[in-house]
């Protein structure tokens, strides 16, 4: 497991229980555009079949629990609201080297597994505060879901490039990552 660099402060529990259907409209929108991120990527690297292939499985999965996410908000008399922008993805897609650079890539997939991580980290909290419960058990699973995926990404870097290239700029990428999680006010949001 990849170990983030901050903690999410336990009070964003308090937050999510006091905003639970604005924060399942964020977590709805996240499994939208990471899965669209993942199409995206899989479609930039027609050369990495085995990449292509867990890519396309992994945004498979992501629609999935988008779908499930959106009927839990009609179930609870709620519609999905317009997608706000996340100040999170914003400055941790900063990071990102220019695609023009050889190790754009790496930098993807890198920042995609440490968001990941940080998702896992998050569903964790929500699946404390909600358990027990259904709620609280569908966020376990998605913490066992967010995990995969982050090693995925993470495995892959490791795959395509020399492990001390990947060592050094998951280093330097949450390093960054936790200063931006820590500065971020908390939110009922994924990030």
């Amino acid at each position: 497991m990849l170990r983030l660099r901050y903690d999410t402060a336990p009070a964003w529990k308090a937050v999510l229980l006091d905003n639970i259907d604005e924060f399942l409209c964020d977590h709805a929108h996240n499994e939208r555009k990471v899965a669209a991120a993942a199409l995206q990527l899989a479609a930039h690297q027609p050369r990495h079949s085995g990449l292509v292939h867990d890519l396309i499985a992994m945004a498979g999965e992501e629609v999935e629990h988008f779908g499930r996410i959106h009927a839990l908000i009609v179930e609870r008399g709620g519609e999905l609201r317009h997608d706000q922008p996340d100040p999170y993805m914003t400055a941790v897609h900063r990071l990102l080297r220019r695609p023009d650079n050889a190790a754009y890539l790496l930098d993807r997939l890198l920042a995609f597994g440490i968001v990941e991580a940080r998702g896992c980290e998050r569903f964790r909290m929500a699946a404390e505060a909600l358990s027990p419960g259904p709620l609280g058990a569908l966020y376990w699973e998605l913490t066992a879901s967010e995990a995969r995926h982050h090693q995925c990404y993470v495995g892959w870097a490791r795959e395509l490039y020399p492990e001390p290239e990947v060592a050094s700029r998951l280093d330097e990428l949450l390093t960054a990552e936790a200063a931006i999680a820590r500065a971020l006010p908390l939110r009922p949001a994924l990030h």
